[in-house]
């Protein structure tokens, strides 16, 4: 396994191939998103890393509107 980068990738990094493919999509937190690519045509794998900026919602924020509208 090879290659991690900041923006996914549509292209092996290897051999500069398009055949790839998404083996696995894993979220490691809030703003934070790992994807495990193959390719097809020299058998590299390699992982992307997915940053976001957005601000991750507090508990009060989340559940707010789902209590609420339990409420009688």
């Amino acid at each position: 396994m090879s290659s991690i980068s900041k923006t996914p990738r549509e292209e092996c990094p290897r051999c500069g191939s398009g055949l790839v493919h998404l083996e696995w999509h894993e979220r490691v937190n809030a703003r934070e998103v790992h994807d495990l690519w193959h390719c097809w045509n020299c058998k590299n794998e390699f992982v992307t890393v997915v940053t976001s900026d957005e601000k991750e919602p507090s508990v009060s924020e989340v559940t707010e509107q789902f209590f609420t509208s339990l409420l009688v």
